[in-house]
Parts: structure tokens; sequence; C-alpha cells
């Protein structure tokens, strides 16, 4: 009998100990990850022209990780290499601009790391990290904290697109067993785009808007780098497909009030849901009195404490 492995949930990467601190292996599909996001961090500083300095991004990677080892050993007593805060960290240095204060670095850090210890379900965070962050950051921090403007890809859109697309596809993409997800969801979008440009035939011209969607790095990082995270996407071929319509969906409307970076929205807003759901969930099978003793646990009150604490 064969196995289909997009419907087969990616196994967890062997670790190794040492010390007490718990190191990933060297086939950890995460290391490769993080490598190609800090090379797209260093092209961009090199020859994309971002306007953030390589310090500004040394800090958001510094204290993200450093954050996360903290949190880690604080709240669950665990001695974890912080790779997977490396990663959203470097994520977070790609797509937000944030070259009016430098102190205004912690928010996201903050946000992606935290998010991880308080937002949970069952042990185990519900939201990307990096995604949370970059929504959220976007939604209250206004004109303070901003996408990184188009331009800074404008040296080799195309370009950069078809390596990241590439990079993912080779390194680690078909590790992770996210392939109906990820197909889904460009095939779901793609008719989402058709239809827009369709509405909006008569004042911007078809190709325009298909270059400037479907062709921007940023949406290929989310993509292939934020939707394929195997701690907060479904497992199953059913789980990945609804995932991928209702995020389609739920963009398509909020492309009503707004144009840009709107999948983030749309992610966060369907985490949301998938978020209360689950917990509603638990509540009604549990009972209400279960429920409510569990929400006030001391583990919950400590995570909840010590992460508001340091907002």
């Amino acid at each position: 009998m064969s196995v289909d492995v997009a419907m087969t949930p990616a196994p967890a990467a062997p670790r190794v100990e040492w010390g007490g601190w718990v190191f990933p292996r060297w086939n950890d599909p995460r290391l490769p990850f993080a490598a190609l996001l800090t090379l797209y961090g260093v092209l961009g500083f090199t020859f994309f022209g971002f306007n953030r300095s390589p310090g500004q991004m040394a800090f958001l990677v510094v204290s993200g990780t450093l954050l996360d080892a903290a949190l880690g050993w604080l709240l669950k007593r665990q001695k974890v290499v912080p790779l997977s805060a490396y990663i959203s960290c470097c994520s977070l240095a790609l797509l937000l601009n944030y070259s009016h204060a430098s102190t205004l670095l912690w928010l996201p850090v903050w946000l992606a790391i935290g998010s991880k210890y308080v937002l949970t379900f069952q042990g185990r965070h519900v939201f990307n990290p990096s995604m949370f962050a970059v929504a959220v950051s976007l939604l209250v921090t206004r004109e303070l904290i901003t996408a990184a403007p188009a331009y800074q890809w404008a040296n080799g859109e195309v370009a950069l697109s078809a390596f990241i697309v590439m990079a993912a596809l080779v390194l680690f993409f078909f590790r992770v067993g996210r392939g109906w997800l990820v197909v889904s969801f460009l095939g779901f979008y793609a008719l989402q785009t058709a239809l827009r440009a369709f509405i909006l035939r008569h004042h911007l011209p078809p190709e325009v808007l298909f270059l400037g969607t479907l062709g921007a790095p940023s949406f290929f990082i989310f993509v292939f780098y934020m939707l394929t995270d195997p701690a907060t996407s479904p497992g199953t071929r059913k789980g990945q497909v609804l995932l991928a319509l209702a995020i389609t969906c739920v963009d398509l409307v909020l492309h009503l009030k707004e144009s840009v970076y709107t999948f983030f929205y749309a992610a966060l807003t369907v985490a949301t849901c998938r978020f209360v759901f689950m917990h509603a969930r638990a509540a009604w099978r549990a009972g209400g009195r279960e429920s409510l003793r569990r929400l006030g646990s001391p583990d919950v009150l400590r995570r909840v404490g010590v992460v508001g604490g340091l907002g």
C-alpha cells in the first residue's frame, strides 16, 4: 500500500543533546531554510539596497534568539538552540520596514517570540510566529512599522522570486509534507487574482495586477516559508486544501478595504478563527468549569505574566 507523502505530517527532525542543550541534526529541514533567509538578507544589504542597516537585522536576530532561549528556560526548563526564532527574525528583517527608529525593533520580536508561549493549544503554538508579528505590527503601528517598500526588490524582483521558489523546492519543500497546501493556495490565489483583474479591467491592465501580486518576492516568502510551517499548518490533504481556500476567500474580502499585503491579514484572521475554534471545542468537551480551571492554571498565568511583563 502506497503512502501519500503530502498527506502525512512531516516527522520531527531528530535532535542531539550536548551539555544539557538540544541541537538540531544536520538533516533538519530548518537549516537550509535559515541559510536561505540569511542569504536573502545579505543580498538585500549588498545588492538590492535595503533601506535598513545590517546592524538592525543583526539586532533583530540576536534579540529574538536570546529571548526565545530565555523564555524556553524560564517557562519550560528547556535548553534548545533557538533555530526557529532565528528563522522568524530573519523573515521580520526581510519583510518589515522599521527605519523610523531602531527601538521599534523590539515590538515585532516580542510579538513573534511571545506568541509561541502564550497563544498555544495543548502545548503547541497555533500562529506562525513571523506571520503573526508581521500582521499585528502592520495593524497596530500604522506608519511607524510598515511593509518593506517594493523598490527594495527593484534590482531583480523576478529573478529573486524565481530563486526563492527554486531554492524552496530543491532544499526543503518536499521534506515538510505541505505540497497540497502550496499547490492549492497558488491555484486558488491565481483564480482570485484573475477575478480581481476582470473587475478592475477598466482601471488597471490585468498583466500589471498579476505581475505585481504573483511576482513579488514577499508573496513567495509568505507561501513557501510561512504557510508551510509544519507546526502551524494541517498535515492532511483535506485540511491543507481547506486552509488554502479559507485564506484566499478572506483575502478577497479584505481587498475591498486594502490592497497591500492582505495575505498576511488573511492568514492572521484564519489562524485566529482556528485558535478560537480549537479552544471552544475543547471547552465544550471538557465542560465549562474544567476549561476555566485550565485557563487559570499556574502554568498559563506564569506564561502570560512573563511575556506580558516583557511587553
